[in-house]
């Protein structure tokens, strides 16, 4: 019950798209309850061939329900059920008359015929089909229009004048019924296919702009960050630095522990990394295992940002499969001047990171 409540209440905030199964099992019970219904009625007021052939049709839509839908024949129920109600109205409409109210299905036929094409059945997704649907309709309303308006009904219906304004009544509201329920799917399918599209802008947005390893920012909106700081460090005097950062010995790491080893310890990293900047700093995975990090402000408080990053680092012990190994990292820092270009920039924190390299890694060099 549980189960079912939370299943819903997906449903109803569009996170959870409802099983095409499930809603034609939904629909042909409904409809095969309907005529059942009908063939008691019919059975009441004495009209027995009527009662015999709903009851027919009460089985026709079970076996849909059971049959039909285990073997996937989705077009096949669609179109034999089209069929079947523009029968069913036009003849008991031509057997009993107008009044009766029968012909009010075909109107609820045309959103039914949409709704069915476009989100359960996926080989006639096209207009064509429920267009073609909806003027067979159309043609089948007019032409029982003009039968029942100069020919009287075929079976005498005095005896149960009651039977024709209660048939009327059920009719109509059964009718709007389906109306309202297919609208309530069609907002449903709305609002799950609006999220699914939210949901895939996200995606998309993320793969453009992020690494998808790490997370963090990819080398196109580095170069964003990186054009957009000169700007404003130019016009406002804002200044910034720029950290490079390589894990040291990461070869080793990966030929030694794997390279799903090395992912982990990347993710680890570039996690510490983001948690001692702030919001306003950029961090980018430049490329393999290094990372490019882009500091407001000065020298100065690089170098201490830089320093924290690489203690904390080098004082964590890292582990993969029970296997614990210690990582550190080189860092070199550079620092914006006006005239400086961007690409002169990342050179110069990369000499500097290397000249950490040569003089024996896990260590700051500005």
């Amino acid at each position: 019950m549980n189960q079912l409540y939370h299943t819903i209440r997906q449903i109803l905030h569009g996170t959870r798209a409802i099983n095409p199964e499930t809603k034609f099992v939904v629909i042909c019970f409904g409809v095969a309850l309907v005529h059942l219904h009908f063939t008691i009625m019919f059975a009441i007021c004495g009209y027995p061939m009527i009662g015999i052939y709903n009851l027919a049709v009460t089985l026709f839509y079970f076996y849909h329900s059971f049959v039909s839908l285990k073997k996937k024949q989705y077009v096949f129920i669609y179109v034999s059920s089209m069929i079947e109600i523009l029968l069913h109205s036009s003849m008991v409409s031509l057997l009993l008359g107008w009044d009766w109210g029968f012909m009010l299905y075909t109107i609820a036929l045309v959103p039914v015929a949409f709704y069915l094409s476009y989100t359960l059945i996926s080989t006639i997704r096209n207009v064509v089909i429920p267009a073609l649907t909806s003027l067979a309709v159309m043609a089948c309303y007019m032409v029982i229009v003009k039968i029942c308006r100069n020919v009287p009904p075929i079976l005498d219906a005095s005896d149960v004048t009651w039977a024709k304004t209660y048939f009327y009544y059920f009719n109509t509201v059964i009718m709007f019924g389906m109306l309202f329920l297919f609208s309530i799917l069609f907002a449903l399918e709305i609002r799950y296919m609006q999220k699914r599209l939210e949901q895939e802008n996200l995606e998309l947005e993320e793969l453009a702009h992020f690494d998808p390893l790490t997370h963090l920012l990819n080398r196109r909106s580095m170069n964003e960050a990186l054009h957009q700081s000169v700007s404003e460090a130019a016009g406002e005097e804002n200044p910034f630095c720029l950290i490079m950062i390589d894990i040291d010995d990461f070869k080793k790491i990966n030929d030694t522990y794997g390279h799903d080893c090395g992912d982990e310890v990347l993710i680890a990293i570039a996690n510490i990394i983001s948690d001692n900047v702030r919001e306003n700093d950029c961090v980018c995975r430049w490329g393999g295992e290094e990372i490019l990090v882009l500091l407001r402000g000065n020298l100065d408080i690089t170098k201490r940002v830089a320093e924290r990053i690489r203690e904390e680092i080098a004082n964590r012990k890292m582990s993969y499969k029970n296997i614990g190994f210690q990582v550190t990292i080189t860092l070199g820092l550079s620092e914006y001047k006006n005239g400086l270009s961007i690409r002169s920039l990342i050179d110069q924190a990369d000499k500097n990171l290397y000249k950490g390299k040569n003089n024996g890694k896990n260590q700051v060099v500005a």
